[in-house]
């Protein structure tokens, strides 16, 4: 039973990297603001309403902040980062990195620790070019949902492996390979497409410090105009950001063993779907109004899965060392 269900999971992962990728290189602009639209507010809502049940991944033997005094600073701050959009203070990577610190502290209580990631910060702010548009553009978007869901998907392989009852399978590790290997590929194909509607340049410019940021990381300007689909640079990066975040959000829907969508309560049910409606609403009124709406949900839910996201990485550096000293006949092909 156990196999089986692994199996089915990584076929539903592979199903889903094919998806994403296809998808991506057809129509990048269009599958990127789709899925951030309209899929993207079903995953923050689910995923906060089972973080929840979690307790948010809060330690309580370890760690020296409770769950709900870091639930009421991830919501005061995300406020924070989202009235910045508008009043442009530059208090966004500074709220980030602080929620960045304050997660930390829900699992461990060794000042060392915070001590050495606050001088890790400082030196980055002052040598890094680009640090500040690094922590509040990158870090809640292209580290969240492209890095951490390899790693998860790493840790799901690796917790595989723990199981004595399952064998590790080539498809076991196909998926993370794929994940990474994606990326690439989208990256460096050379492909054109037809210049975009006013309706979906509208909707991009909301995206135009991350994209205008990366489009410069490959040596290119961006140009948010009609012609923003002709520029090789700005085409692959829609490409990468098309695929990552629709893979991010299939993968969290085919996780139906982990997330036991049969036992969420029916009141839990009616609260998700009728915020999830009342979002959509604002986007088929006011597009950026709704992608303002739903850009808060985003950040709240990546605020929220920070103690997640050090759970797994604990997890990992413990895990994967005894991984290797395992025995190298629970290899079998598939």
């Amino acid at each position: 039973m156990t196999r089986r269900f692994y199996q089915g999971q990584h076929f539903g992962n592979l199903l889903a990297l094919l998806v994403s990728a296809t998808a991506a290189a057809l129509a990048p602009l269009q599958v990127f603001l789709f899925a951030y639209a309209f899929i993207g507010p079903l995953h923050y809502l689910t995923e906060m309403a089972w973080l929840r049940k979690k307790n948010f991944y809060s330690d309580t033997k370890s760690g020296i902040l409770p769950s709900s005094l870091y639930v009421i600073a991830a919501i005061a701050l995300c406020l924070a980062v989202s009235l910045d959009f508008y009043l442009h203070r530059g208090i966004t990577a500074y709220s980030i990195a602080l929620l960045v610190l304050l997660s930390l502290s829900t699992r461990v209580r060794d000042p060392r620790i915070f001590l050495a990631l606050l001088a890790t910060g400082l030196l980055a702010r002052y040598f890094v070019h680009g640090f500040v548009i690094f922590i509040g553009a990158i870090l809640p978007t292209i580290v969240h949902v492209y890095f951490f869901t390899f790693l998860f998907m790493v840790s799901g392989v690796v917790r595989e492996t723990q199981s004595p009852k399952s064998r590790l399978t080539f498809l076991a590790w196909l998926n993370p390979i794929l994940l990474l290997a994606f990326p690439v590929l989208l990256l460096t194909m050379h492909t054109s497409y037809p210049s975009p509607s006013q309706y979906w340049l509208t909707a991009e410019t909301g995206f135009a410090d991350l994209h205008g940021y990366l489009v410069h990381l490959l040596g290119a300007n961006l140009h948010p105009d009609a012609s923003i689909l002709a520029t090789p640079a700005a085409a692959a990066v829609l490409r990468f950001l098309a695929f990552i975040y629709l893979f991010h959000y299939l993968n969290w829907f085919t996780k139906t063993e982990l997330l036991q969508w049969h036992r969420v309560s029916r009141r839990s049910w009616t609260v998700i779907i009728t915020l999830y409606t009342l979002s959509i609403g604002c986007y088929l009124w006011n597009f950026l109004l709704g992608f303002y709406i739903v850009n808060f949900l985003s950040l709240l839910h990546v605020f929220l899965e920070f103690p997640l996201n050090w759970h797994t990485g604990q997890f990992l550096t413990t895990s994967i060392p005894r991984l290797w000293r395992r025995p190298t006949t629970t290899l079998a092909r598939n």
